[in-house]
């Protein structure tokens, strides 16, 4: 224990991702100092250890600059309400987890009501793909920032902003040993907001449908959450290839096992699926409107980390305007019956996984950073 003190400390986190590391966070933090009382928002993973859970991930279903524009005004209420309770509570410490089209704002008005206590960001906001003035913006306001990526932290150090180097949570991820050139078991991984399910489940069922016809006796795996498991039950309801659609951390990572091929939204899925060494297929589709106006603002050629760390089509993606069924059906065929394209990206894969965990737990990292402020 560090001492005997009792430490009350915020914590914010909107989406599941950050839920995850937030949750991880906590718990290595207690591990540390028991004296800590533990307030903010977060989703089920989080939410055993806050006193006090302002929100939930399940307020916060928006993405694109189209659907948080409609989004705003719920957002602005939630941003004040929890400056309130930050300055009410005279917290020890602020964390913010990822979500910065969330957390900046929210940070941004602590600062301006003379907040002057320590506040750390874990995930940088991603400034080497579009909108690298937040750097900056970022040095202005948060005492320090904790990366997953070590080339990230060329983009902070030039603000003087305090950047530590955590590694990526797929540390603790085991590898998939099962054979890839098998059809056995297929996971589907359709996001984490509802936004994302009903955007990309009509490219999920065109698979399915394909499934049904050419290798009838796959299992489908849709690992989700909680909130959305409804939603995917209602989604799959007459699908004759009824999915295996799991809830439970630990089933589910029983089931990966058993796991040849994923069809993922892009996102931290994605990484996930690929240090498992699963064959993986990416797709993701913004709003058209917000697709236009990204163009003019995005600096990379890719949606998945590990094809922009390589600057080349690692993992194969279709995104936005160009996902549609026919060209979906093309690649998920390929997915399927290419064993020696998806063995090169297998291979591709973990060369670069090579550079992105280190030797320690990044948990362990990150809770020793935020320990050494209290």
């Amino acid at each position: 224990m560090i001492n005997n003190k009792k430490y009350r400390i915020f914590i914010c986190a909107t989406e599941q991702s950050g839920d995850n590391i937030g949750s991880s966070i906590i718990s290595e933090l207690l591990k540390k100092n028991y004296n800590i009382i533990f307030d903010g928002v977060g989703g089920n993973k989080m939410s055993p250890y806050l006193t006090n859970q302002y929100f939930s991930i399940k307020d916060f279903n928006s993405m694109g600059i189209i659907e948080i524009l409609f989004s705003l005004t719920k957002y602005i209420k939630m941003i004040k309400l929890l400056t309130k309770r930050i300055l009410q509570n005279h917290y020890h410490l602020v964390i913010t987890i990822d979500s910065p089209d969330f957390n900046y704002p929210l940070i941004k008005k602590l600062r301006k009501k003379q907040y002057k206590q320590k506040i750390i960001h874990v995930v940088a906001p991603s400034v080497w793909a579009w909108r690298s003035g937040r750097a900056k913006k970022f040095s202005k306001i948060y005492d320090e920032l904790l990366v997953l990526f070590k080339f990230e932290i060329k983009y902070f150090d030039k603000f003087n902003l305090k950047t530590s180097f955590i590694g990526h949570p797929i540390y603790y991820i085991n590898k998939n040993s099962k054979n890839i050139d098998n059809n056995s078991m297929i996971a589907f991984l359709p996001g984490s907001r509802l936004s994302e399910l009903n955007k990309l489940f009509p490219y999920f069922h065109t698979a399915y449908e394909y499934l049904l016809e050419f290798h009838p006796d796959i299992d489908i795996f849709i690992p989700t959450l909680p909130h959305l498991k409804k939603f995917i039950d209602n989604f799959v309801k007459n699908w004759k290839i009824k999915p295996i659609i799991s809830i439970d951390p630990k089933k589910i990572e029983e089931i990966y096992a058993n796991c040849n091929k994923a069809l993922v939204c892009s996102g931290t899925a994605s990484l996930e699926i690929a240090k498992r060494n699963i064959p993986q297929l990416v797709i993701y589709k913004l709003n058209f409107i917000t697709e236009i106006l990204a163009k003019n603002f995005i600096n990379v050629k890719y949606a998945s980390i590990i094809n922009i760390i390589n600057n080349k089509m690692i993992i194969p993606e279709i995104t936005n305007s160009k996902l549609n069924k026919k060209i979906l059906l093309t690649q998920f065929i390929k997915l399927m019956s290419d064993n020696h394209s998806n063995n090169i990206q297998i291979k591709n894969i973990n060369n670069t996984l090579k550079n992105i965990n280190l030797e320690q737990p990044p948990y362990t990292l990150a809770a020793d950073r935020i320990a050494s402020y209290l």
